[in-house]
């Protein structure tokens, strides 16, 4: 599997494979000197796919822009965290038990 980095484009080099990409974060990571223990190439898919959905993009879209072919593979990526789930909670109505 490539890792899409150009929607529906090749890339000028061609298409990226997954561990070109983890290679290239690793060495990245390593470089900027900055205490990223632990940070892989998955946390910053998922960070991008976060920030997406936060700003309203819709998921197919998101799903587009990782390069996955169906939803349940972007869905791994949109773990809905407890504070977006509580921003559109609706209210409990009154006289209802907790």
């Amino acid at each position: 599997m490539t890792t899409v980095l150009f929607p529906r484009e090749r890339s000028p080099i061609g298409p990226m494979t997954n561990w070109a990409v983890c290679d290239i974060f690793t060495k990245r990571a390593r470089e900027s000197g900055l205490p990223l223990d632990g940070v892989s190439s998955y946390a910053l898919r998922h960070s991008f796919a976060m920030r997406l959905l936060g700003r309203g993009v819709g998921v197919k879209t998101i799903g587009d822009l990782l390069g996955h072919r169906s939803l349940e593979s972007t869905c791994v990526y949109l773990r809905i965290e407890t504070g977006m789930l509580r921003a559109v909670a609706l209210p409990v109505p009154s006289g209802i038990a907790r």
